[in-house]
């Protein structure tokens, strides 16, 4: 049965589909069975898996509000008796894309977090691992996701405005805990895109988030590169652009970890 893990930051350029997708990837080519949901009308996750050419399962509409064949866009997952399929991205990998439709989602009754929760039940006995990538503001969208994920992984940039985002996504995630998911854990903060030299601000906030959240801070860092900008740019994972690059290794470690600390079922 898979564990579900919602990235998530109320700090929106903090690099979340980015984490998500080399994290997803990673766990693929381990032979782990993965789906990715991409939970953000901005469809950066789907557009970074499949570029420019979207499958017709994410993009078609059969006119009665549900995409169509297949049922492939995350906005079927909110749509009580609406068809959800899983689009194939790689092998072991899986995909419920976005398109601008998943915006609608606000528009609707609260209760629909619900059907999100039970339509990803329902596919949970496929997979090993389902990752949320979650859009950066509270609300519907992110409330039915960390009502769903066992665990919370939350990016962050070593500055004043996204540090002070964790603060405030920490709030919401309480919240959500006590009323809707009580088995809802944080599994770690990973410090992203950190500078490569030594960079006293970054220190700073980096020492804060040790002295606040203590072992939740992910021991790896994954440096500033433009490599992988580069790779987002060409819808390929660090790993698959430069395999030898630091932060392909980086993010490898990040993996490994995550897996260890779901395995020891590490989280508060």
């Amino acid at each position: 049965m898979a564990k579900i893990a919602a990235v998530s930051n109320q700090k929106g350029g903090v690099g979340k589909t980015t984490v998500t997708v080399n994290l997803g990837k990673n766990l693929a080519y381990m032979g782990k069975r993965v789906l990715l949901i991409d939970n953000d009308p901005q469809g950066n996750l789907t557009m970074a898996i499949f570029g420019d050419e979207l499958p017709p399962e994410i993009v078609e509409w059969d006119g009665a509000g549900a995409s169509a064949p297949g049922g492939s866009n995350a906005y079927n997952l909110y749509i009580e008796g609406a068809e959800v399929r899983p689009v194939p991205a790689i092998e072991n990998l899986h995909v419920i894309g976005a398109s601008k439709h998943l915006s609608e989602v606000s528009t609707k009754p609260f209760e629909v977090i619900f059907d999100f929760k039970e339509k990803i039940e329902a596919l949970r006995d496929q997979y090993d691992y389902i990752l949320i990538d979650c859009l950066p503001s509270f609300g519907t969208l992110q409330t039915a996701a960390h009502m769903t994920a066992d665990y919370l992984v939350i990016p962050t940039h070593l500055e004043d405005f996204s540090v002070a985002g964790i603060d405030e996504q920490m709030k919401t995630a309480t919240n959500t805990k006590r009323r809707l998911n009580p088995g809802l854990s944080l599994l770690g903060i990973l410090a992203n895109e950190v500078s490569s030299q030594r960079v006293l601000v970054e220190e700073h906030f980096y020492n804060q988030l040790v002295e606040k959240y203590g072992e939740y801070l992910f021991k790896t860092k994954i440096t500033k590169s433009t490599k992988v900008k580069e790779s987002h740019a060409m819808r390929k994972s660090i790993s698959e652009y430069k395999q030898n690059s630091d932060q392909a290794r980086q993010y490898m470690e990040f993996t490994k970890e995550f897996i260890e600390r779901v395995e020891v079922g590490n989280g508060q």
